[in-house]
């Protein structure tokens, strides 16, 4: 463009430019106009518009700031501001531009779907929910507004109404996939297998080519016990796709549920894989930069320096320490990364080896250590190919591998120890993705708790989800049955580990759901009685040998018998106690 300093033919031009959807050409027509005029309103408003169209989010979002300074900004400003931030994954000034387009007028129903959409980015389905449920209190029977709650639904875990919303939103759009996909996940989750297959057997209709709906068939075929037909089916898939991790995975937990070791391993690390495709922070990919990660195989030497990596939650961590001596007799020179709630207790129970702290922080991996210093590393759980290849490698002996803290167990006894009851400590839920069907209400212990000569304690952790909820729980069982759970002050059993384990070591007995407590019990040597669901929820590391977990030997598991239903599962471990007691 020849230099033109006559304000009005710019004008002209760029309207005309503008009238043409020459976009390319009229952007510098208008910069321009700025030089002369750096006030212009119609240069200030027009550019962001195409900036954005451009993908030039950051001048953009330069432009409106400036033009707030000259013209007061009107709703369009404000949804263009919004639209530029999450570009540019600044979610904290997305969302602060459209609760100001609220403030103008709420009765916008897009504002609310985008707002939840950008506090989905962020993982704040609290607030995203509170967004949606906004949108479809305005627009009731639109197809984006009860899809979009219905997914929020799920993520908070709350399948039954996340069912409802999209059954209905599904009429509107019979077709669409993901919420098709969305509505079987949720039918899986609320126990009504049957429903999911047929749904997931309508998407492999509509989309054939898709490796979801057959690897999601497979799996409902497992939660209903039948797991031949869904090796036969994940088997030949793989054949198929033999580079698809989410198949991999699958036959892997399989593997591994049916004690098929050698084999679930081989395919285990596909994990690390999946999880780095969601992983906002990309830990895998940036370790990988400074490391030779040993994934797929089995690299490692004997003169390497290891460093053993965060895994999953704390209950895979301390799955992970069950295996640590063995590791390290092969190994010598290792270190390994802990939550930071677990580095006191790992410190205690392996002093010769170093730990370092992890702290997570909004989805944030904090760390303090230098990955230059190692010459390999290896996650938690993958230490299994290496130490764990078949049952007889196993420990036999119900000997603990972790150290709570001696002179806190010993204060604790003198509390709880005044009379000469039994002490047990409970805990019933699980906060964990398949927590729902992991935990059960505490009237379902209500024929453990009857048993005399046992004082009980509560050992259940909360977080922010269900909190006040043990309380309440706890309540009632006094009110309707006269029992008394008490309660050990000064240990928060969700942050303080280490004062956990040593409550549980103070107990003489554990019965506990599939959670943190569990993993804790097994790994301090203490008897305890383990209740899982018959298949989902029952976790694949679960594994029983006449009734004795093959990875606790202090465990005992009691499996419930069908699907869903919890049954008489709780009246035999009663009875198990009352048989040990007497």
């Amino acid at each position: 463009m020849k230099n033109n300093n006559n304000l009005n033919e710019l004008l002209i031009q760029a309207a005309a430019l503008i009238k043409a959807k020459e976009f390319d050409e009229a952007i510098p027509v208008y910069e321009a106009i700025l030089e002369i005029d750096d006030v212009n309103i119609k240069a200030l408003t027009h550019l962001p518009i195409m900036y954005i169209m451009k993908k030039r989010f950051k001048e953009a979002v330069a432009m409106i700031n400036k033009s707030f300074k000259v013209v007061k900004p009107e709703i369009s400003d404000y949804q263009n501001l919004a639209t530029a931030y999450a570009e540019l994954k600044d979610y904290k000034n997305a969302i602060d531009s459209y609760k100001k387009i609220i403030k103008i007028d709420p009765k916008i129903t897009d504002v609310y779907k985008l707002l939840g959409d950008v506090q989905m980015e962020i993982v704040d389905y609290h607030g995203a929910f509170e967004s949606y449920k906004h949108a479809l209190d305005l627009s009731p029977k639109r197809f984006d507004q009860l899809y979009d709650l219905g997914v929020v639904l799920e993520y908070l875990g709350n399948f039954i109404d996340a069912l409802s919303l999209l059954a209905e939103a599904v009429v509107i759009k019979p077709n669409h996939i993901e919420c098709n996909n969305r509505l079987a996940s949720c039918l899986s989750a609320n126990g009504e297998y049957k429903e999911a297959k047929i749904v997931y057997k309508k998407l492999m209709g509509l989309v054939p080519e898709a490796l979801t709906p057959r690897i999601n068939f497979s799996s409902n075929l497992m939660y209903e016990g039948h797991y031949d037909e869904a090796e036969k089916i994940l088997t030949e898939i793989l054949i198929q796709n033999p580079e698809s991790h989410e198949v991999k995975l699958s036959l892997s937990f399989l593997y591994l549920h049916k004690k098929k070791f050698s084999e679930g391993w081989k395919y285990y690390d596909a994990r690390l894989y999946i999880r780095n495709s969601v992983d906002k922070s990309e830990r895998f990919e940036m370790i990988k930069k400074y490391l030779d990660i040993d994934v797929n195989s089995k690299s490692l030497k004997t003169s390497d320096k290891i460093l053993i990596l965060l895994d999953g939650g704390l209950g895979d961590v301390i799955l992970g320490f069950s295996m640590l001596k063995e590791f390290h007799k092969k190994y010598s020179n290792i270190s390994a990364e802990v939550d930071s709630r677990l580095i006191s207790l790992a410190k205690r129970s392996f002093p010769d080896i170093q730990f370092y702290p992890i702290n997570i922080h909004n989805h944030e991996i904090l760390i303090k250590h230098n990955f230059n210093q190692f010459d390999k590393a290896i996650y938690w759980l993958s230490l299994g190919k290496y130490v764990r290849q078949d049952v007889e490698s196993f420990p036999q002996k119900p000997a603990g591998f972790l150290k709570a803290e001696t002179n806190n167990i010993n204060k604790i006894k003198n509390k709880l120890k005044k009379d000469k009851k039994i002490v047990c400590g409970i805990s019933w839920k699980s906060s964990a993705a398949e927590g729902a069907h992991k935990s059960t209400e505490l009237e379902s212990l209500v024929p453990i708790l009857s048993t005399k000569g046992i004082k009980f304690l509560d050992l259940q952790y909360e977080t922010e989800r269900n909190l006040g909820q043990t309380t309440i729980e706890k309540e009632n069982i006094k009110n309707n049955n006269n029992i008394v759970i008490e309660e050990y002050q000064g240990i928060d059993k969700f942050m303080d580990i280490d004062g956990l384990s040593s409550l549980i070591s103070s107990c003489d007995i554990i019965v506990t759901t599939s959670n943190v407590t569990a993993h804790l019990a097994g790994g301090l040597g203490v008897k305890t009685y383990l209740f899982v669901p018959f298949s989902r929820g029952r976790l694949w590391y679960w594994h029983e040998n006449n009734g004795v977990s093959i990875w606790y030997p202090s465990i005992r598991v009691f499996r419930a018998e069908s699907p869903g239903e919890w049954g008489d599962i709780f009246e035999k471990i009663a009875k198990e106690i009352v048989q040990e007691m007497t």
